[in-house]
């Protein structure tokens, strides 16, 4: 009796630590757990890349019970993100349970994610975003933030002003109206993203593999926190689709929402169509939230590197004094005459880029990447990190030197390997609008303010914190401005 038993339990736990035959060659597989007791929640993109200096390129190895594979390098990412074959979503836990199905566009796949990020993109196109005709709003809400630095007193956490005014201006864009800073909701909104996205794991943990655990988890688990998190943006978005139904006008459509629905309204008797409020909502929350963290962590990283690199400062505040001067705000169509800001900015986009891994990706059926297979349902992490921190290419990518992006003759030199919104056709949706918005905010805290660090606050570590993305160190400067 008793061997029998032994025998059962031997055969389970061996069946559950085999991997698939041709699976890429990768560390052990835990029964149940996989990988995940030795993934470190503290920079886990960097140590997903040293994988590869045993194990190659691409990585196989579980989290929990999923498969999944790490992509490390240029040549393995370059093919991976242009392997339509690697383009699905695996399913994501936090959406399963508050929409009971994958919805939004940024973790959908086939038919679903075609259609409704052609709509979306279509339409944020014609509502401006990250052109020309959006630039007024995110100039006034710039002159907001200045005007909020100058009266604060003593030293400031940036990165909580900063996404205030990424919030603003993405709203201005989905929700038509423009929001005011000394809205306390707003604040509380920034504070909990960021929890969200430093609570966050790249790996979804056990959770993601066992979804039923989540009833025994404590209410400050990393999972709750999240859960809330996305729940508070969700009741916030609902409630402005609701005023938005109450007054809309199909002749006069006047924002994002306004015209999704429309849409809805001319498909409402297609049994086929995918525009539901539930996908609005979900489109929303995913951009809302995304591109609101994202983007303050960006010009935060900017502006901590400028207090440890006072020259490079002093560089870029000297191009703009002689192209942009004091008079007006930089606006996007300087861009082409500040060499020396671009590559600045390129720099911090590779040195700390806020996405260091991709949104999973998923094998939509049997694929090959580098000459391994990868099985159908594999989740896929492609390691941007990889490619923009790589010793070999860069030779020293630990140094911040934005003259790494100059030609010889001081002109804006491009370089295919940086690719911090990724690259193919899941590279991210709003790219273009987090380029102009990160730019103008920059150079115009450039422009106005030199920063120093508040001494009374520990050192930051620059490698900064993860989660579902990268996010800046706590740290407070002091704001001078140039006269």
């Amino acid at each position: 009796m008793w061997l029998a038993v032994v025998v059962v339990v031997v055969a389970i736990l061996y069946l559950a630590s085999r991997k698939p035959r041709g699976y890429p060659p990768g560390p052990p597989r835990l029964p149940l757990v996989g990988y995940l007791p030795y993934l470190n929640p503290h920079l886990p993109h960097k140590q997903l890349w040293g994988l590869s200096s045993t194990y190659g390129p691409v990585v196989g190895l579980y989290f929990g019970t999923q498969p999944v594979v790490v992509v490390n390098g240029w040549e393995a990412v370059k093919e991976a993100l242009l392997n339509d074959d690697l383009n699905g979503r695996p399913e994501n836990v936090f959406f399963t349970i508050l929409y009971k199905q994958q919805r939004g566009v940024m973790f959908v796949e086939g038919d679903l994610w075609k259609e409704q990020r052609r709509f979306a993109l279509h339409q944020f196109r014609n509502l401006g975003f990250g052109k020309r005709s959006h630039e007024a709003v995110v100039h006034d809400e710039t002159r907001a933030l200045l005007q909020e630095i100058r009266k604060a007193e003593g030293s400031i956490t940036l990165w909580e002003m900063l996404g205030v005014s990424n919030l603003i201006i993405l709203w201005a864009v989905m929700g038509g109206k423009r929001l005011e800073r000394s809205d306390d909701r707003l604040w509380d909104l920034v504070v909990r993203l960021n929890s969200v996205f430093r609570a966050g794991d790249i790996s979804g943990g056990l959770v993601q593999s066992f979804p039923f655990i989540r009833h025994f988890l404590p209410k400050d688990h990393r999972f709750n926190v999240v859960n809330d998190g996305f729940r508070l943006v969700n009741d916030y978005i609902k409630e402005a689709i609701d005023e938005h139904r109450k007054e809309l006008d199909p002749n006069d459509p006047r924002d994002f929402i306004d015209l999704y629905l429309i849409e809805m309204d001319k498909q409402k008797d297609s049994r086929d169509t995918t525009f539901e409020e539930v996908q609005l909502l979900a489109s929303c929350s995913d951009i809302f939230a995304a591109g609101t963290e994202t983007g303050s962590a960006t010009v935060s990283f900017a502006i901590l590197l400028m207090t440890l690199y006072p020259e490079v400062m002093a560089k870029v505040q000297k191009e703009l004094d002689e192209v942009v001067g004091r008079s007006r705000l930089p606006s996007i169509e300087d861009r082409s005459k500040l060499p020396y800001t671009e590559a600045t900015l390129n720099e911090v986009f590779r040195f700390r880029g806020a996405a260091p891994v991709t949104v999973p990706h998923k094998a939509m059926k049997d694929a090959i990447l580098q000459g391994s297979r990868i099985p159908a349902e594999t989740m896929v992490i492609v390691n941007l990190y990889s490619v923009m921190m790589d010793p070999e290419y860069w030779s020293d990518p630990h140094t911040f030197r934005p003259e790494r992006f100059l030609n010889p003759d001081g002109t804006l030199r491009k370089d295919e390997r940086l690719i911090p919104f990724g690259k193919g056709r899941r590279a991210c949706l709003g790219e273009s609008l987090a380029r102009m918005t990160s730019f103008i905010l920059f150079t115009s805290l450039a422009q106005h303010f030199n920063f120093t660090l508040d001494p009374s606050v520990p050192v930051p570590n620059t490698e900064g914190k993860s989660g579902f993305t990268l996010g800046p160190p706590e740290f407070k400067v002091f704001t001078k401005e140039r006269l």
